[in-house]
């Protein structure tokens, strides 16, 4: 998975460089990115959809009509029929919930248009821990990742910064396993030179 999502974002560098002018993942919105980063990671599997909501969830008392969080990429090993949202996920197939891989892409960003990105910090410090929680709590997810693209200054600041969130989800006891960790660099157009990515193991809390 790590090597697939590293080739499918070597890839689009490549493309982008190959423009006239040339343009550089700076030049990528976030939407667009998650996108890329989904369909990298879905790259040549049985299965693979975005955006499904989380197979366990429970809505509050109270609140029936509260909708479920949605999980960014989820793979299957196996081919699978039927509606994508269908209730139990793979309603009328070979593939249940447990069996897929769930996975959450976190997008970090050191600089943007020409200025420190203001939700870089939060995208360690919040985003990537609530995911990790939703991930470990799902009671119908067995198999899950946390997927990083991050866009930094360099390769020694964005390995720092994910080796310092993997410290913290640790110390607050968030079960997370070694990241397998690819980078690259890319062209400097906004402050970020370097890209990297990563695949973290989740397990069940």
């Amino acid at each position: 998975m790590a090597d697939r999502f590293h080739s499918g974002i070597a890839k689009l560098v490549m493309q982008l460089g190959e423009q006239d002018p040339a343009t550089s993942l700076d030049d990528v919105s976030d939407r667009d990115l998650h996108v890329q980063a989904a369909e990298a990671i879905g790259a040549g599997v049985g299965w693979s959809s975005r955006d499904l909501p989380y197979p366990g969830f429970e809505a509050p008392a109270g609140n029936v009509r509260a909708k479920p969080p949605r999980c960014s990429v989820v793979l299957a090993p196996r081919h699978v029929q039927g509606p994508d949202d269908a209730p139990g996920l793979f309603r009328e197939s070979m593939c249940a919930p447990e069996e897929a891989c769930w996975i959450e892409v976190v997008l970090a960003r050191e600089w943007r248009h020409v200025e420190r990105c203001p939700r870089y910090a939060p995208a360690f410090t919040d985003r990537a821990m609530r995911l990790v929680a939703q991930l470990a709590t799902d009671e119908r997810i067995v198999h899950a990742r946390l997927a990083w693209l991050v866009l930094a200054s360099s390769e020694e600041r964005a390995r720092t910064d994910l080796a310092t969130w993997e410290r913290l989800a640790l110390s607050e006891g968030l079960p997370v396993g070694a990241p397998v960790i690819r980078a690259q660099p890319i062209p400097d157009v906004q402050g970020n030179a370097a890209c990297l990515t990563a695949i973290v193991p989740v397990q069940r809390l």
